[in-house]
């Protein structure tokens, strides 16, 4: 078994995957949970928004939710340098980050922080969310995140093995303590993309009241 100090880093992986194309891939199977994720929590947002992507990977969240006639702003931040060099490549005129999430901190805060299957490929995945509802997060705005390695979803728990990097396996409710932990309120759990052969994307949100 490789020790934590022999782990690849995921971002070096998710670079590595970029080049040889398989982001595309990525975009497509994160689709359906993404969009029913989004429909959710934009449901009720009558007002203008701004939106930030936390490890946006090329950039399709950015771009889909930018299309939306009320999203003022939506930016994309990844610490996986080939990602948002494909982020740039497909939309030059987008914005896109290369920069590590825990240290990064936007110009203007966002009305919304989405993040898809990135949470848990951090050791403290509680420090990463206390960064982000402190300093990228403004008053009312919501926090939502999904996850598809989780306890409750069998399949997923070889993953870090087989890709040599760490991921934490947490539970719906620990998520769940680590979001209400860092302030936010509100705070509920629900599965996106369920089907027959998957348990769903576990998704986690919260609202900074303020």
């Amino acid at each position: 078994m490789a020790t934590e100090s022999m782990q690849n880093k995921a971002t070096d992986l998710f670079s590595d995957w970029a080049e040889i194309g398989r982001d595309k891939g990525m975009a497509d199977a994160h689709d359906p949970a993404v969009s029913e994720i989004l429909d959710k929590i934009l449901k009720n947002q009558k007002t203008s928004f701004t939106f930030i992507d936390a490890g946006c990977g090329n950039g399709w969240v950015v771009r889909k939710v930018r299309s939306l006639p009320n999203c003022s702003t939506a930016i994309g931040v990844d610490g996986a340098r080939a990602m948002i060099d494909n982020a740039r490549n497909i939309d030059p005129n987008g914005e896109y980050y290369f920069d590590d999430l825990l240290t990064w901190t936007p110009d203007q805060k966002a009305d919304i922080i989405h993040s898809m299957e990135v949470f848990y490929y951090f050791k403290d995945p509680q420090h990463l969310t206390d960064q982000i509802v402190n300093n990228w997060l403004k008053p009312n705005g919501k926090l939502v995140i999904g996850l598809d390695h989780y306890i409750g979803n069998p399949d997923s728990y070889s993953w870090s093995k087989d890709l040599n990097v760490h991921m934490s396996l947490l539970s719906e409710q620990e998520w769940l303590d680590i979001f209400l932990h860092s302030g936010l309120s509100n705070c509920v759990s629900w599965k996106a993309n369920v089907t027959d052969d998957f348990p769903g994307t576990l998704v986690i949100s919260g609202v900074l009241l303020g």
